[in-house]
């Protein structure tokens, strides 16, 4: 593999998907979830060289995640198999109506322990991004140190920081306390990716507009407005740019935000502009609607887009 150009940092859960009602359910197939980790997958389907790090269990779910991860192309050297916490897991239940129902097992998980000290093993030398989301510094406060050490030490070396905000209402203890926090780490970043609707949850904004306005700081916003747009601000150049959600057939949503975002940062690292960039965030995220699984297999879509 080339250099990476990506080092994604957060937590991966075995996924267990049922048709229905758990209770009904036949043993299901288990899977590999979470948000950094998906966008690594991504990532490396696009054909940017991607490093996914964090701490599994040394158990068969955590060489699970290895293992998927290795498979689909991701570096995964600087993963750190811990011995005394499991890796953690979460149940989908997928409902007919296209919408799911997620039972997570992830307190105590070799992924919460992680803290600072983790820095220290992290592969940042050649990097030119990181991408991290606001999963993280919600499921312990030792990960939420990590982060932001990791931000810190991205941009002592260069390095550009990218955030998808992944609002987790379950997650914090409180909706203040989240909006807060969240804002905090999204100013810091070079990046910012954010939902319409959870930016409105968090700090009140209706708009796309509203959001640039609280989101001051980071060079480059993108909004993403469900079915309707997606916008990007562009601060370098004052450019805003909405490319419209193309019809997609949806056979489960969970997974579209971390597919746009790896869509969008490939396309940033290969230089296309602001329109090509949303439009195969697009395209990844259509994709990935249209299977059960958090990263859908088989043929890649972003084959038709060129570069």
């Amino acid at each position: 593999m080339s250099a990476t150009e990506v080092l994604c940092l957060g937590e991966a859960l075995a996924v267990i998907t049922v048709a229905g009602d758990l209770s009904s359910a036949t043993p299901p197939p288990v899977h590999v979830g979470g948000a950094e980790a998906n966008v690594a997958q991504h990532l490396a389907a696009q054909g940017i060289a991607a490093a996914w790090t964090s701490r599994v269990g040394d158990d068969p779910f955590g060489r699970l995640v290895l293992a998927t991860l290795s498979r689909a192309g991701v570096d995964v050297s600087g993963v750190t198999v811990d011995p005394t916490h499991p890796t953690g897991m979460y149940v989908k239940e997928a409902r007919p109506d296209g919408t799911s129902v997620m039972h997570y097992y992830r307190s105590g998980s070799a992924a919460s322990a992680m803290d600072a000290s983790d820095l220290e093993r992290l592969p940042l030398d050649g990097i030119r991004w990181v991408h991290v989301s606001g999963i993280t510094p919600a499921i312990s406060s030792g990960a939420a140190d990590l982060v932001d050490a990791l931000i810190d030490a991205a941009h002592a070396r260069g390095v550009r920081v990218s955030f998808d905000v992944n609002h987790r209402p379950r997650l914090w203890a409180d909706r203040d306390t989240a909006a807060d926090h969240l804002l905090a780490t999204a100013q810091r970043a070079d990046l910012v990716l954010v939902g319409r609707d959870e930016a409105e949850s968090l700090w009140g904004t209706t708009t796309a507009d509203d959001v640039f306005a609280v989101l001051d700081r980071p060079p480059l916003v993108v909004v993403k407005d469900g079915e309707i747009e997606a916008v990007e601000l562009d601060r370098a150049t004052g450019r805003r740019t909405a490319v419209p959600t193309p019809i997609a057939a949806m056979v489960e949503p969970v997974g579209a935000g971390d597919a746009f975002a790896s869509g969008y940062l490939a396309g940033l690292l290969r230089g296309e502009d602001a329109s090509a960039r949303l439009a195969r965030g697009h395209a990844c995220a259509g994709w990935t609607i249209g299977g059960p699984e958090d990263v859908r297999p088989g043929h890649h879509p972003l084959a038709f887009i060129p570069s």
